[in-house]
């Protein structure tokens, strides 16, 4: 988040018979307006939770996924009522409809925040690289943008664009009823450094558009952006050595039940370490299909189930 003394107009960039035009921001958002933070990234009562991941600029899986399963209408408006909508990470990258799936996330957050909802859109390590100007993974039709408009990527979503200002008021790891979801996965590493869910997720936001050289020189953010660390770990899946012990020790430090993260692709909806870690990127990135994970604690037990595309929905659980 910028301070108040930094605080700068915002900027819009448009195409205009083929040449860039910049010019000073002329939509409904006030020039100095900032986005909140959330003061607690802890939430409780929380009646339901539908959570998806790595949509990776695939917007017509990503809307269909959210209307078929109750989330969103036809018209794409927000109709999960007091529910709330986690999004673990990477919605940039890869696909050719990034922007579309942003501005979707952006009208269903005001939604459902009227509707006593709530969206989270979680940054993953895709977010964080393309905000420090990384243009390896983006699709052609984004080079092709960025070459009309003579522009790179890290000023295309800088603090003077409405989506860069929105983006740096984001969390990376928050906690609902006792469920904790984040993109990669929480290492002893992270909970050896004995801090909040807000602490990091302030060092997060504060660390946006460093290089890769500058994170590594300071040890808070050495931890938080190494392999290890929340936006990158993947040893749930892939570390033979992890034991339930290893799992179980994190979720008591963080005073948690489960973890949900994307990241690591699946072919559906999975859970893994005796059902405490759920795994939820199911591979959008390809193009062709993906699920959602729906969680109810309206009973006595929480149920979780995966919906399809189509709106079917399977028992995960027990």
């Amino acid at each position: 988040m910028i301070d108040d003394h930094k605080k700068k107009s915002l900027i819009q960039h448009n195409i205009v018979e083929g040449t860039h035009v910049k010019a000073s921001y002329q939509g409904s958002i006030a020039p100095d307006s900032m986005y909140p933070v959330n003061r607690n990234d802890t939430f409780y009562n929380v009646s339901k939770i539908a959570a998806i991941s790595d949509i990776h600029g695939q917007f017509d899986i990503f809307k269909q996924l959210l209307n078929q399963n109750g989330v969103i209408d036809d018209k794409l408006n927000w109709s999960f009522g007091q529910g709330h909508l986690v999004i673990t990470g990477d919605i940039f990258d890869r696909g050719d409809t990034v922007t579309e799936a942003l501005w979707l996330v952006y009208n269903l957050e005001q939604q459902a925040s009227a509707a006593g909802g709530k969206v989270h859109y979680l940054l993953g390590n895709h977010e964080y690289m393309v905000l420090r100007g990384d243009e390896r993974y983006i699709h052609d039709k984004y080079k092709h943008t960025l070459n009309a408009m003579n522009v790179d990527l890290k000023t295309l979503f800088n603090e003077n664009t409405v989506l860069g200002r929105w983006l740096r008021s984001k969390s990376t790891v928050i906690n609902i009823n006792g469920h904790v979801f984040l993109h990669g996965g929480i290492h002893s590493d992270f909970t050896d450094l004995d801090i909040s869910l807000e602490q990091a997720n302030k060092i997060f936001r504060q660390a946006i558009g460093q290089s890769r050289n500058s994170l590594k020189e300071q040890p808070l953010t050495k931890t938080l952006f190494g392999r290890t660390g929340p936006i990158w770990y993947r040893g749930y899946f892939l570390d033979p050595l992890l034991s339930q012990d290893d799992v179980d020790k994190v979720l008591n430090k963080l005073q948690a039940t489960r973890i949900v993260v994307g990241h690591t692709s699946m072919d559906k909806v999975e859970t893994h370490h005796n059902d405490k870690v759920i795994a939820i990127d199911t591979s959008i990135k390809k193009g062709k299909q993906g699920e959602i994970l729906l969680i109810d604690f309206q009973q006595s037990a929480p149920s979780y189930t995966r919906g399809d595309m189509k709106g079917k929905q399977y028992k995960l659980m027990d």
